[in-house]
């Protein structure tokens, strides 16, 4: 797609950065305010984000108001012409100008923001149906593969001095490698934290800084920067009200049964589903507690959006480490996943990475994984059955009604076998075929349509040097251990039998 005439203009006039493009705006806007009678112009402003989504190059949208109005004195153009393809502008062939369109192409969910001629913009991510969405400061820079890493290279003294300023600010950030190749290039990406040096004076040595070319951009590592990202900053908006509503899960877990409103307390969405799933965790370990049957499970995240809490939600590691002691019996703890072909084929790639490698986990706990396709079995309750006994029910995924979680606990004849037929019915039509986890994992890579050589190639490689250097959690109710175990789990397994 050919750039906006505005972001050929801003180039033209030196103003790619904000603050020398706002002391102009600011200027006209102050100007104009008495020749329109309009007061409001001489304190119009414009925001960083949305200045970098104007001077994108690829924003067709239209400025309203006292801002339209100042930037047509500004440029000579009306807001129409400004935002619209420049006449006789090109689209860029290659280079960083190109790395937003096939980023955007690629993976829908993301959108890069990158001034004209800029190497520096902003990462917006879109969720889906449970996530929220977010964004992240970015900084695009050349780089070249040499082994195992892709090394910065070629920058002169005022990309030196970019870097440093992008990298100085404590905020979310990416350093992403633009390596060129013929007719496409690869992308690298480093979490800016593992890059920022300690506050000394003058610029990053660039002749030290490398990315990993274990974290290439690809369905693997897109899957955890999406996931991790929108979770992170949820949970960090939510922090002070998930802390003082603490007392809410003790007041619950002493009653039988429980469905409160999200509208009880105020949280992001995936604040709610934090709290809807370490209310169910701690209410399972509760009434299992004195268990000595081992249990089987039913689970209900159907996406990989939904299925990322189980890599990093920090009480999910700690929920699964306490069922260890029903490990190494004569029966084998079973986990029910009920994935529905229709939910395969609306998920993204990246999500069914995301689906595949949560299952993985259990696996590697040793946890018997199911995967049932009946779309009729989408609505069973996230259940701990101990047969002939006692179910423990404790949803959080989709709960009917917009309950943050609604759970209980029932001995009744007639919903013990109602769940005992659901989970009979799922041993007969599970898809994972096999009698070890390899088997079976690889069997699931065929029914989500991954590539089992390639996933368990790149899962040993990222594996290896671990998901922190990509992207590191910053909330404390996030862990990336589970992930990086289940990740090197999944690369020792044989890609080539």
């Amino acid at each position: 797609m050919r750039r906006t005439l505005f972001s050929l203009l801003l180039k033209d006039r030196d103003l790619l950065g904000w603050e020398a493009f706002c002391i102009h705006f600011t200027a006209t806007g102050r100007e104009l305010a008495p020749e329109k009678g309009n007061r409001r112009l001489a304190t119009a402003s414009v925001g960083r984000t949305t200045f970098d989504r104007w001077a994108s190059g690829t924003w067709y949208g239209r400025p309203r108001g006292e801002a339209a109005q100042i930037l047509e004195r500004m440029f000579g153009h009306t807001v129409e012409e400004l935002f619209s393809p420049a006449p006789h502008a090109s689209e860029p062939a290659g280079g960083l100008e190109s790395v937003p369109a096939r980023i955007g192409s690629r993976w829908p969910t993301s959108n890069l923001l990158l001034p004209a001629g800029g190497p520096a913009g902003i990462w917006e991510i879109a969720g889906r149906q449970r996530l929220d969405g977010t964004s992240a400061a970015v900084h695009l820079l050349p780089a070249v593969r040499r082994g195992d890493e892709a090394d910065v290279r070629d920058l002169s003294q005022d990309g030196l001095y970019q870097l440093e300023r992008f990298l100085r600010p404590a905020r979310r950030g990416f350093l992403v490698g633009v390596e060129e190749r013929q007719d496409d290039f690869n992308l690298y990406v480093r979490d800016a934290i593992a890059a920022r040096r300690p506050a000394l004076p003058g610029p990053p040595a660039v002749g030290g800084l490398s990315i990993p070319s274990a974290y290439l951009l690809d369905d693997l590592t897109y899957g955890i920067l999406w996931a991790l990202l929108q979770l992170d900053d949820g949970l960090l908006s939510d922090d002070q009200t998930l802390d003082a509503e603490q007392h809410l899960l003790d007041t619950y877990l002493s009653l039988p049964r429980s469905a409160p409103s999200q509208l009880l307390v105020d949280l992001t969405a995936v604040g709610s589903s934090w709290m809807g799933s370490a209310f169910c965790a701690r209410h399972i370990e509760q009434e299992l507690a004195d268990a000595n049957t081992v249990p089987i499970f039913w689970t209900r995240e159907q996406s990989g959006e939904e299925a990322a809490c189980w890599l990093f939600f920090k009480h999910k590691l700690d929920y699964l480490q306490s069922l260890e002691r029903f490990h190494g019996t004569a029966a084998q703890t079973v986990r029910v996943f009920c994935l529905p072909e229709t939910e395969v084929a609306r998920s993204e790639t990246y999500e069914k990475v995301l689906l595949l490698l949560a299952i993985a986990l259990m696996e590697r706990c040793g946890i018997r994984a199911r995967v049932v396709p009946n779309p009729e079995y989408s609505e069973v309750d996230g259940v701990a059955l101990i047969p002939g006994q006692r179910a423990v029910v404790a949803n959080w995924v989709r709960v009917p009604g917009g309950a943050l979680w609604a759970a209980g606990s029932t001995s009744a004849r007639g919903e013990l076998r109602t769940y005992a037929t659901a989970f009979a019915d799922a041993q007969e039509a599970d898809v994972l075929v096999g009698e070890d986890s390899e088997t079976r994992l690889r069997s699931l890579a065929g029914y989500l349509g991954l590539d089992w050589r390639w996933l368990t190639a790149r899962c040993r490689a990222l594996g290896e040097y671990g998901v922190a250097g990509l992207v590191r959690p910053r909330s404390r109710l996030l862990t990336v251990e589970a992930l990086d175990e289940t990740l090197l789990f999944l690369g020792k397994l044989s890609s080539s039998r």
